[in-house]
């Protein structure tokens, strides 16, 4: 089990800036054997400074080999209100080509809300009921310091990426290091930079945490 907190200049997700300064806790709980394991888990994030934002979310992986299931519920605005409209419910599927070609393929949709012009014409329009994102990522350390370069695309138009035509929304370059204790915690500091082509948007953070695990 991992518990851990983060302190970020800014809460950036998917290409997208959702909060400024935040404290963003975090806690999973995984368990392995032989090829497969599963991890549950929460994330949270709070801004500390500037305009309001909060989010609070619930996930599950499954992964067998190189292979991961995930289905992750990010609750935001009213969390214990109308849960269709204060939650959003994501299912993950991403697969690593192996620890000596460690780029990674992932996608991802949100499966519990219809938007507005999914029916077309009578028929049902499964790109607009069905929000999703796709994303390439290569991991390699220099120095030892880890980065991880990624591309995020919208294969379809969508209302809730606020698209109307497929288009690469996520360039991200992300940078960072974890300092070990012997007490068993650890303090890792990272950095990103981020460009949005469809939104011409660029941002760029920083982040600082402690996180403590128990082995059972």
């Amino acid at each position: 089990m991992t518990v851990g907190i983060d302190a970020v200049s800014k809460s950036l997700w998917r290409g997208m800036e959702l909060g400024g300064p935040s404290i963003q806790p975090t806690g999973t709980f995984d368990y392995e054997k032989d090829d497969w394991a599963v991890s549950l888990g929460f994330w949270g994030t709070k801004t500390v400074i500037g305009e309001p934002y909060g989010e609070l979310d619930l996930f599950v992986e499954a992964s067998w080999n190189n292979l991961t299931l995930s289905l992750t519920d990010y609750g935001y605005g009213q969390y214990f209100g109308p849960w269709q409209e204060n939650h959003d419910l994501d299912f993950g599927l991403s697969y690593t080509i192996s620890e000596d070609i460690p780029v990674t393929f992932s996608w991802s949709s949100i499966i519990n809300k219809t938007f507005e012009g999914s029916m077309d014409g009578g028929g049902f329009d499964w790109q607009s009921a069905f929000p999703s994102y796709f994303e390439v990522a290569y991991e390699f350390s220099l120095w030892e310091v880890d980065f991880s370069a990624t591309a995020g695309m919208l294969p379809f138009a969508s209302d809730y990426y606020e698209n109307d035509a497929f288009g690469v929304f996520n360039l991200n370059l992300w940078a960072g290091h974890e300092f070990e204790f012997e007490h068993g915690g650890s303090l890792p500091v990272s950095a990103q930079v981020v460009y949005n082509p469809m939104w011409n948007d660029f941002f760029w953070g920083v982040s600082v945490g402690y996180y403590f695990s128990l082995d059972f």
